[in-house]
């Protein structure tokens, strides 16, 4: 089994955008996902000290 993993932000926009990435990888690879995981956290800004919502998306095909 294989994996692949996407990362975006969490706004409407970013969440579109890595829809249509995840999208048209499994149609240019031709994946059939067996399992999907989805998980929110916070990613350190460089040097400000805040952090930023993002949304992790793990494929196993």
């Amino acid at each position: 089994m294989r994996s692949q993993t996407f990362l975006a932000k969490v706004s409407i926009e970013a969440l579109r955008q890595m829809d249509e990435h995840i999208n048209q990888w499994m149609l240019d690879n031709d994946v059939k996902p067996k399992h999907v995981l989805q998980t929110f956290g916070y990613e350190r800004s460089r040097g400000e000290g805040e952090s930023e919502p993002v949304i992790v998306t793990s494929i196993w095909y």
